[in-house]
């Protein structure tokens, strides 16, 4: 009976084995037999597509690893992304960071397009591309878009790049004070790196000098006149000051982009025994010159002791030219300048006389004096150190008004101001407090035209205050 019932539970265990396995292979069968789904993307990456290009570097953000780069014959620029798996090389094969790459360099590039990541970049070694690095005394000149470095003439591309501080500048913004580098492709010029640029330095306590002449930095070689703001490479200097048998000498750090104070009043000259002099002089609109310096002939003038030249100009009027020696505490001196002769012109050795108070005579001959204005304009300041030919012409800086402007160091006054125009390379410089002074190099031609000239706001120094 036991027996029994242990053969009905092993059957019905059997069974129910069975089933179970029934529906297993039943299930697997249904699985087999239905379609399988396959994972589907909506984008495929696409295999890389290098493209290789010869351009010029604008801007490299070491922070985010992006490059700017402007393809030679194209304007528009291109950002591209670099890791440090980027192949970067100098022109000799020599592997470099990417932060070693000076804006303005020319170089062969390959990037993927797909990407707009960079796989390669070498700074040319072609023949047609020439690197000149230390250029010093360069002169720009954007009207005739000419470049004068070394000796030589070059031509700027149309698009050319400027670039200083890893920052594109204007070409007018480099000055002959700037050592810059150049990039020419085929013999053109097609960026300007500035490697060492300009500060500015003010002098004060120098009045014991003026009529002197002043020297520091590279090519700055100038008079010595009121209110002057000299434009100087950057860098540390000996600063030399003379003036007749006296001179002095300081040394001075110049900051690129910021203005330095430096007093002479260590060095000013001993002050020397004077005498004073009274010009009276018919016409009375004549300008006096003192040694070539235009004198304030209202009130008295104080000359030192010692031999001088008078220069007296007039329009209408016969020049006047004479020494004269002073060894007097005071002195009245009249003269009278005789009127042009329109009936001959030809005459250039005309004698005239100039009488002073006690009755003695100074023969002399007729003088034109390179100091005379040559405008009759009396709003236009007239320029009195700057080199180069003075013109019939004035200059206008109207923008921004307010700030002080400066011409090849010489102080002309505020803006809105108009002054002579000089031939040649000049720097204008603008200076105001409680902003950045900033220079530009203009190009002036005697061709007969006035010349306008607007500038951007200077930058204040509290907005670069974080």
């Amino acid at each position: 009976m036991k027996i029994q019932k242990i053969q009905q539970y092993s059957k019905s265990f059997r069974m129910l084995l069975c089933a179970f396995l029934l529906t297993i292979g039943a299930c697997t069968i249904t699985a087999c037999g239905s379609q399988v789904q396959v994972p589907t993307y909506d984008e495929e990456e696409e295999p890389a597509q290098n493209l290789s290009v010869f351009a010029i570097v604008c801007n490299i953000d070491d922070v985010n690893e992006k490059i700017t780069i402007k393809e030679m014959g194209s304007e528009d620029e291109k950002e591209l992304s670099y890791t440090g798996g980027a192949d970067v090389k100098d022109a000799y094969d020599q592997v470099i960071t990417m932060t070693q790459v000076e804006l303005g360099s020319l170089v062969n590039l390959v990037y993927d397009a797909n990407k707009d990541k960079v796989v390669s970049l070498c700074l040319s070694n072609e023949d047609s591309v020439q690197q000149l690095k230390g250029v010093e005394g360069a002169v720009v000149d954007p009207l005739k878009n000419t470049i004068q470095a070394n000796g030589t003439t070059y031509y700027m591309n149309p698009s050319v790049c400027a670039f200083s501080d890893n920052t594109e500048i204007g070409l007018d913004e480099i000055c002959s004070e700037d050592k810059i580098t150049l990039w020419l492709y085929n013999n053109m010029v097609y960026s300007v790196y500035v490697e060492l640029g300009h500060g500015y330095v003010r002098l004060s306590d120098y009045a014991s000098y003026i009529g002197g002449m002043v020297e520091i930095g590279y090519d700055v070689i100038v008079p010595v006149t009121e209110d002057m703001l000299l434009t100087v490479r950057e860098g540390i200097y000996t600063l030399r000051i003379a003036k007749g048998e006296d001179s002095g000498t300081k040394e001075v750090k110049v900051v690129k982009n910021q203005e330095t104070d430096l007093s002479l009043a260590d060095i000013a000259i001993e002050p020397k025994e004077t005498g004073s002099i009274l010009f009276k002089v018919t016409p009375s609109d004549a300008a006096v010159y003192i040694d070539k310096r235009r004198v304030n002939t209202e009130g008295a003038v104080e000359v030192t002791f010692g031999k001088h030249k008078i220069d007296i100009i007039a329009d209408g009027y016969e020049s006047y030219s004479a020494s004269f020696n002073v060894n007097y505490a005071y002195k009245i001196k009249e003269y009278t300048l005789q009127k042009e002769d329109e009936s001959s012109t030809e005459n250039t050795s005309t004698n005239t006389t100039a009488t002073t108070q006690n009755g003695t005579s100074e023969a002399t001959t007729q003088a034109v004096t390179t100091e005379s204005s040559t405008t009759s304009d009396s709003g236009v300041k007239d320029v009195t150190s700057a080199e180069g030919a003075k013109t019939n012409n004035k200059v206008t800086v109207s923008a921004p008004a307010g700030v002080s402007v400066y011409f090849d160091g010489e102080y002309l006054g505020i803006a809105p101001i108009s002054f002579t125009k000089v031939t040649g390379s000049h720097i204008i410089t603008l200076s105001q407090t409680g902003f950045l002074s900033k220079s530009y190099t203009v190009n002036f031609t005697d061709d007969g035209k006035d010349v306008p000239l607007q500038y951007d706001e200077l930058i204040s120094i509290t907005s670069l205050i974080e």
